[in-house]
């Protein structure tokens, strides 16, 4: 399983917060969901990029890891796109 590093996490600034103040916890949690998939890649690197034989299962952690990065992947682009959305609406992006 291989996947480009996600885009770094936005930081809203204060008067963004004061608009709408749920993004300082959307931005807190898309920090928390870069810097978890950036550990789980250190941690199992070697078997995430390693080429299995086609039908062959992944270990129990290896398995669970790539269910982890695709659903942290997932949550990110809504969490962007609630960003945008709003930033639209509000119109302070």
């Amino acid at each position: 399983m291989k996947e480009t590093e996600p885009e770094e996490a936005w930081l809203p600034t204060t008067e963004q917060m004061l608009m709408a103040s749920e993004r300082a916890i959307l931005a807190a949690l898309d920090t928390n969901l870069l810097l978890a998939t950036r550990a789980l890649r250190a941690e199992h690197a070697d078997t995430l990029d390693s080429e299995r034989t086609i039908g062959e299962p992944s270990p129990p952690q290896v398995a669970l890891t790539e269910c982890i990065l695709i659903l942290a992947a997932s949550l990110r682009e809504l969490i962007a796109s609630y960003r945008d959305a709003t930033g639209r609406i509000l119109r302070d992006d």
